[in-house]
């Protein structure tokens, strides 16, 4: 992950099923990865504390394996200190066995990073002590004061796994009773109808009722974006960048599954989990199809009755469920993002109808990416304009996502993802975009 900025969920799901790793060795290696990500700054901070060198001039491998040993030793409670080191030890190349045993012995010794310890510099302090960039740490303080304490805590919290019900493939009543078999610790969504949240889940995932498609995985965030877009039965439907599909499955149910939703993306692995997903959940309205987004206009000039636009971005509102995010993203990345979507945001606008509707969506917060792109789209396009007129869905106790005419999830303020998303409509009559 930190050679190759791999994304961790799919790196960690492959190398488990190619091992063919028992449940509680897939859940254990799944902790360690996901928890050296989540709170590498703090052990970094430690392990500089204790070694004789600067960790950017060590072996990558005897890096992370330090960083290994030290979550175990501050993070994994049921792993004794002993343990830890032995195996860290065990695991390091001939020659450098005695280093990795002398570091972590020191470290142990020291015990864990104590609060009066940290740095005075305030953009440092939160950075060492809730292991974030500082670069990040510095951007959300001046744009959320205290809250971006509250939002890195957050982050640093393992988040539930999100599922939505499949009406195609049976009752919610079964889907509820294979819940409370598996063992999994689950609550109804507070928020989105028919979907739940799930905590040790291994066994639900892995026992083959999403294979046989009575849910797919969807965090509730992403789930309110298209309960934003708000689809009707028997209406054309397309989402410019499909993904894996989740959101193009939840546009068909949403439709009673009549009409078209036509589901585009310009990654072969992406279509591909399309097709299974289409295949697996019996979505036949949906139809994934290769394309660039940014050139949407010449396939589906006004065909739309709505358009979805869940751009690629920084992803910094998902940081709590994919940690290496955190540590892959650089400042340059938010203005170069940034283009790719206001590029993205004109090819999908020439495909709604008048009077149709186009939501666009980031998985991020940055100003950048998210309110100040609108602002410009707006001046740009006069047929254009900000539906203050919400679904139904936003009214009454899910209106706390609304803010000044957008919807924002938060991690640490509703237990989702972190989503920004708009809603515009065309004004009818007018002309091509």
């Amino acid at each position: 992950m930190e050679r190759d900025r791999a994304y961790a969920n799919v790196l960690l799901d492959a190398r488990a099923k190619r091992r063919r790793l028992p449940l509680r060795d897939r859940a254990l290696l799944t902790e360690l990865c996901y928890g050296v990500l989540r709170r590498r700054g703090t052990i970094d901070f430690l392990l500089m504390q204790v070694g004789d060198r600067p960790l950017e001039r060590m072996d990558l491998d005897v890096r992370n394996l330090l960083r290994l040993g030290a979550y175990q030793l501050f993070y994994v409670t049921r792993i004794p200190p002993y343990a830890a080191v032995d195996e860290s030890v065990r695991l390091a190349r001939r020659g450098t066995a005695a280093f990795v045993n002398a570091v972590l012995q020191t470290l142990a010794r020291r015990g864990p990073l104590r609060e009066e310890e940290l740095p005075e510099d305030s953009i440092l302090r939160w950075s060492v002590w809730h292991s974030h960039p500082r670069w990040l740490v510095a951007r959300w303080l001046k744009q959320l004061g205290e809250a971006a304490v509250e939002l890195m805590e957050a982050n640093n919290r393992v988040p539930p796994v999100g599922i939505v019900w499949n009406p195609l493939r049976g009752r919610v009543d079964v889907l509820e009773q294979a819940l409370a078999r598996s063992g999994a610790a689950w609550e109804a969504s507070p928020w989105v109808p028919h979907a739940y949240r799930l905590r040790h889940a291994g066994r639900l995932l892995t026992s083959g009722e999403g294979d046989r498609g009575r849910f797919w995985v969807m965090d509730e965030a992403a789930a309110i974006v298209v309960r934003l877009l708000d689809p009707q039965p028997g209406e054309r439907v397309l989402d410019v960048c499909a993904g894996g599909g989740g959101k193009a499955m939840l546009a068909a149910d949403l439709m009673e599954h009549r009409g078209v939703v036509k589901a585009l993306d310009i990654n072969p692995r992406a279509l591909r989990r399309l097709q299974e997903a289409r295949r697996r959940l019996g979505t036949s309205i949906v139809h994934p199809l290769s394309g660039d987004a940014r050139e949407a206009a010449g396939r589906f000039r006004q065909w739309a009755d709505r358009v979805l636009v869940d751009a690629p971005c920084t992803g910094l509102g998902t940081v709590g469920r994919r940690p290496e995010i955190r540590w892959h993203r650089e400042p340059g990345d938010i203005p170069r993002l940034a283009a790719l979507q206001e590029a993205i945001l004109e090819g999908a606008a020439a495909c709604v109808r008048p009077g149709g509707v186009l939501v666009y969506a980031v998985c991020s917060h940055e100003p950048e990416e998210a309110g100040e792109g609108i602002g410009k789209f707006v001046a740009r396009h006069a047929d254009f304009a900000l539906d203050e007129a919400a679904p139904g869905f936003f009214r009454g106790s899910r209106s706390q996502f609304l803010s000044r005419g957008a919807v924002c999830t938060w991690p640490h303020r509703h237990g989702t993802d972190g989503f920004f998303a708009v809603r515009l409509r065309r004004r009818a009559g007018s002309g091509s975009a």
